[in-house]
């Protein structure tokens, strides 16, 4: 059996961003990243849409600060028989191979065989 160092676990993230929609099209328009409620730029081409929106309101319409919010899942992390780190993660029927040694583990971290030596076939027939 794997020891597990880390258990699986939810990463909670947010980003702020200043959007603007085009009156015309409201799917699409600028969004710049925030920092405080302010924009920041990551290259000049931002700053210049960024200018462009400020000084055509008949154009665009400031949706203000928006907030995304968003979740990610982290697998756990594991030491293989083998000594080696590695992901648990649902790669095959709930199983995955150490990339280091060819174990197969579940993601509880228990060891299986591998797949070829599944006695119930999982494939769905077509």
């Amino acid at each position: 059996m794997a020891e597990i160092i880390r258990p699986a676990h939810r990463e909670y993230m947010s980003k702020e961003r200043l959007e603007y929609r085009y009156r015309t099209d409201p799917e699409a328009g600028f969004a710049f990243d925030c920092e405080d409620g302010k924009p920041i730029f990551k290259n000049p081409e931002a700053k210049k849409n960024y200018e462009w929106c400020k000084q055509h309101p008949e154009d665009v319409e400031c949706l203000g600060v928006v907030t995304e919010e968003r979740s990610c899942w982290i697998p756990a992390l594991a030491r293989c028989e083998c000594g080696k780190e590695i992901n648990l993660e649902d790669r095959y029927y709930g199983c995955s191979q150490c990339p280091h040694c060819g174990r197969w583990h579940a993601i509880g971290g228990y060891e299986v065989n591998p797949p070829e030596e599944w006695e119930e076939d999982l494939e769905p027939d077509f």
